[in-house]
């Protein structure tokens, strides 16, 4: 005896439009995403490029004060000797003298910056005091390549008479 077996056939009606939207959605969720994380990366490169800035402006302030502290003890030390120095100096770190003149300093002597002195006796200030400038030079990426393009300036009237006459 045969058993009667039935075969049910289920149909299915899928919604074409509905895998495509899937897609869609899918990819506009990734879209969003990568422009999050795009923004993301941005903002955090751009805080690091500007925390590299102010330390780099903060390390420079300090080699201007203490240029400066240097050019002061070289005149506290000999009053009469200081009239004779005129022009740009380098200074270099750990350096306790100006050396020679200088047409400029162009090459790094602090690590990444360049520090000069200039020494000009009366003009700026007044009779018997000279104007000192210690600027300080560094580079970044936002400068071109071996373009030393932020600089940090101290300037400073110094008196070329000791105030304090010996005996």
């Amino acid at each position: 005896m045969k058993k009667n077996r039935t075969k049910r056939f289920t149909i299915q009606f899928y919604n074409l439009n509905q895998k495509g939207q899937t897609l869609i959605e899918t990819l506009a969720a990734l879209s969003i995403l990568s422009i999050i994380i795009t923004a993301m990366a941005t903002a955090v490169l751009s805080s690091l490029s500007t925390a590299e800035f102010n330390e780099n402006e903060t390390i420079a302030t300090k080699y201007t004060d203490q240029g400066l502290e240097v050019v002061n003890q070289i005149r506290d030390q000999d009053y009469t000797g200081f009239k004779k120095y005129d022009g740009i100096y380098c200074l270099d770190q750990n350096q306790t003298s100006l050396g020679s003149v200088q047409t400029g300093c162009t090459s790094p002597n602090l690590g990444n910056f360049i520090r000069s002195v200039q020494i000009q006796q009366s003009p700026g200030c007044s009779a018997n005091v000279a104007s000192v400038t210690v600027t300080v030079s560094f580079t970044d990426g936002k400068c071109q390549p071996t373009v030393y393009c932020h600089t940090v300036t101290d300037n400073s009237c110094l008196s070329t008479v000791n105030p304090i006459q010996g005996p």
